[in-house]
């Protein structure tokens, strides 16, 4: 009996080292492979509870908007990381680029664009986001989201029609008290469902595991994102606003040509062909699909290929300052083109005559 109590001690001191370990190697592969795609330790940055929105970092500030009582309109722009702006300065995001061509153009109209984009962010996380704002705020003139990236990451992550960021940790904090013996020790189950070793499993899901076009998750999933964009269509229409849903631009997506030597000179990981890229473009070709016929859609998947220097970084979705202006300005000759000349020529003559004078400007 005694060395049966002893086999069980080594037997359990193994188990906890292994346990140990493979947490410690899974935290070194999260925060390398973050510095390596992202240049820094942590995936994202400090973010606060928040009872609507589950986390937020807050509105971020936006140059170049008129001074506050000034302004005649107020665009919100939702998204994750690409709209909130992956650079270190407030003056080089979507929104500001885009607020400093508006109001140079538009003097006589000005508008201020409040950048709303939150790092993780999806569709699912920017309308709870938007139901917190409309109750606390003012509805705006126009009701942007800038999405398309983490719907399809997150998704290939935890392959669900709920899926969004901390989906795991969430909901094994919430549910898995009852749901299994194991939750009845809350603190370790909650540390097992936030571990980096569940984190570095949904990664290499992600990455390794493809997802069939087919896939009933799948087709669940953009039944989902439908209705929840349809939903917000009527909700701003409810208030007054307008919603438009912009489906951001990334490497891996784009169908038309690029010139030969700005390929040459993009450095991108993850370049090549590989499980990672396959389920993150089925996923969005599947929301492009269900979507592209709704009238708020506006596809932005090919806007960058006519760029004549490298725009993106490292991960092939974030931008560098070059590739948010071009996204800035095309902003600026969509909301134009939704909003600004229907609401001030308002006849098909007029509209036809400022297409006509604006033409290459819109394309």
């Amino acid at each position: 009996m005694k060395r049966f109590f002893q086999w069980l001690l080594f037997s359990l001191k193994w188990l906890i080292g292994g346990i140990i370990m493979l947490e410690v190697v899974s935290f070194l592969v999260i925060c390398l492979s973050n510095y390596w795609i992202y240049g820094q330790l942590r995936d994202g940055d400090l973010v606060h509870y928040d009872p609507y929105a589950l986390f937020l970092e807050g509105v971020r500030p936006t140059y170049h908007n008129p001074p506050p009582g000034k302004e005649a309109l107020t665009f919100w722009f939702f998204g994750g990381s690409a709209m909130r702006g992956a650079t270190d300065h407030d003056e080089r995001t979507i929104p500001s680029y885009l607020a400093q061509i508006w109001n140079r153009e538009e003097s006589q109209l000005p508008a201020a664009m409040i950048n709303l984009g939150e790092d993780g962010f999806n569709s699912l996380m920017e309308t709870k986001y938007l139901q917190k704002l409309l109750i606390e705020r003012r509805a705006p003139a126009a009701i942007i989201f800038y999405d398309g990236a983490n719907d399809s990451a997150y998704f290939a992550q935890h392959r669900t029609p709920d899926a969004h960021q901390g989906y795991e940790r969430v909901r094994g904090m919430i549910e898995d008290y009852h749901r299994s013996f194991f939750g009845l020790l809350k603190p370790l189950n909650a540390a097992m469902w936030s571990s980096f070793t569940r984190e570095l499993y949904d990664k290499i899901r992600q990455g390794v595991i493809p997802i069939a076009p087919d896939t009933p998750v799948l087709r669940q999933f953009v039944d989902n994102c439908e209705e929840r964009y349809d939903y917000v269509n009527k909700v701003a229409a409810s208030f007054g606003s307008k919603f438009l849903l912009i489906w951001q631009p990334c490497w891996w997506a784009e169908t038309a040509p690029v010139a030969d030597r700005v390929k040459k000179e993009e450095d991108l990981i993850l370049s090549k062909r590989s499980t990672l890229r396959h389920n993150f473009l089925v996923t969005y070709r599947a929301l492009v699909a269900r979507l592209q016929e709704k009238p708020y859609f506006i596809n932005f998947q090919n806007v960058m290929c006519s760029r004549a220097e490298p725009v993106y970084q490292p991960d092939g979705i974030h931008m560098l300052d070059a590739g948010r202006k071009m996204v800035a300005q095309r902003f600026d000759q969509t909301l134009k083109e939704r909003f600004l000349v229907a609401d001030r020529l308002g006849t098909p003559q007029a509209w036809a005559a400022w297409r006509e004078e604006h033409e290459e400007r819109i394309q």
